[in-house]
């Protein structure tokens, strides 16, 4: 991320030689706190409005960083954030030890200047009309900002690439992938089970095969119900999706896996594992368009694998999360799997997770046609072995019957981190979306 310090003041408050010195002296501090991986272009000075033209006329060196020094920039300022996607606000907080002692007494300067109530006035027109502003102050605040940005921008790269259709018994998630793209900002692919059918004839037994065979059962804590050919068999599934994917430019599936196994006596699960653990790349199952996106702004936020699962409540405040697709990597590292056959239809190759618990964790989806969403904190207490799905984790929440009140569907997923700010955030100020909150 790229940001350019734009340092607004009026000749009222402040002398030519006062302004650039105190301007200096702010850009100074923003410097020691903005993250190391962030850029700073060159900052600009505007007092008057013929500055201010001449600076939109020109455009910003990156995302605007609005920094008022004095009271009377209200309509300076305004005009900059309202010609830009985004902007950020910069907040002179005085005092409360944000600041080393150059730093106060430049924060005190701007207070006695107007600063903050023009800071204030600017603040409430901007959110008030839906332009996208965030408020930066502090080390952390920037690092919030600056992380959410950059998910935002990961999110409007993705494109979605859809193998096959929802599977029909997915009944609460979303079939209109032109609402993705309208909403969300993440572009569709739409292609028939048949292209993926003749990718996957087209990628032969050979050596990469059979090493991923060998390295991958010889890594397992056991191999129950597959045999070495079940797993080159899913492995080859594997290849021919990540080069469909490559082939469109995608970097996130959903696949109509049922119908798959159907056809090819070939599971998917051990393919999107592989693929959720792969950095950048998102996959997820059924066909299930409401799963990918809600995995899709997941993954982009926190960098970690997301794992989609079916809910079992219980009315004691727990909840399990059982599937067959689990990323291997879910916790960070390696975890312990064993290697099983699909739990409905006995064929080919699921896997059992393991993550060591207790743990903390994020359970979120988005749902309604994509314009709202849940997310709520959980711990992780156990890997039950239930007959159900392969990978079962068992979670103490803090209450099922106000879950499932503000539920918006079947699949949830879950990220092992706790991240509910974060996602919140993204979900409410940077896509818009109506957070169901549990009365």
């Amino acid at each position: 991320m790229r940001i350019q310090p734009v340092l607004l003041a009026s000749p009222v408050y402040y002398p030519a030689d006062l302004f650039t010195s105190v301007a200096a002296a702010l850009t100074e501090q923003i410097r020691k706190i903005v993250p190391a991986e962030v850029d700073i272009a060159s900052p600009v000075h505007l007092t008057d409005q013929g500055a201010v033209e001449r600076h939109l006329a020109a455009g910003s060196d990156g995302v605007p960083l609005l920094v008022a020094l004095s009271g009377a920039v209200q309509p300076w300022l305004l005009s900059i954030a309202k010609a830009v996607p985004r902007s950020l606000l910069w907040w002179p907080f005085p005092g409360g030890g944000l600041f080393d002692a150059a730093g106060e007494q430049v924060a005190r300067t701007l207070a006695s200047h107007n600063a903050m109530p023009a800071v204030m006035d600017c603040w409430a027109h901007l959110r008030n009309r839906g332009v996208r502003v965030e408020r930066v102050f502090d080390a952390a605040s920037f690092a919030r900002t600056c992380g959410a940005a950059a998910a935002i921008d990961r999110l409007r790269a993705t494109r979605l690439l859809i193998i096959g259709y929802t599977q029909s018994w997915v009944v609460s998630a979303s079939v209109d992938e032109r609402r993705i793209e309208d909403r969300l900002g993440i572009r569709c692919v739409h292609l028939g089970l048949e292209e993926l059918f003749a990718a996957y004839e087209a990628v032969p037994a050979g050596p990469e095969v059979s090493a991923f065979a060998a390295e991958y059962l010889g890594a397992a804590a056991a191999c129950v119900e597959p045999r070495r050919q079940h797993v080159e068999d899913a492995y080859r599934l594997f290849v021919a999706m990540k080069t469909l994917m490559e082939r469109h430019a995608c970097n996130a599936v959903t696949i109509s896996c049922f119908s798959l196994v159907r056809q090819l006596r070939v599971t998917s699960c051990l393919a999107l594992s592989l693929l959720n653990d792969t950095p950048g790349m998102v996959a997820a199952c059924e066909g299930d368009l409401d799963a990918a996106v809600s995995m899709i702004v997941g993954k982009a936020v926190t960098g970690l694998p997301v794992f989609m699962g079916n809910p079992v409540y219980y009315p004691d405040d727990r909840l399990d999360l059982v599937h067959c697709t689990a990323p291997r990597r879910l916790a960070g590292g390696p975890t312990t799997y064993t290697v099983r056959s699909h739990h409905e239809t006995g064929e080919s190759v699921a896997q059992r997770i393991e993550v060591a618990s207790p743990c903390r964790a994020t359970i979120f989806r988005i749902g309604n046609e994509f314009s709202e969403a849940t997310v709520f904190p959980a711990e992780l207490i156990g890997n039950p072995d239930e007959d159900t799905c392969r990978t079962q984790f068992r979670f103490k929440i803090d209450s099922s019957e106000k879950r499932i009140d503000q539920s918006l569907g079947c699949h949830h997923m879950v990220v092992f981190a706790d991240c509910v700010d974060e996602l919140k955030a993204v979900f409410e100020r940077h896509l818009g979306l109506h957070v169901r909150q549990a009365a």
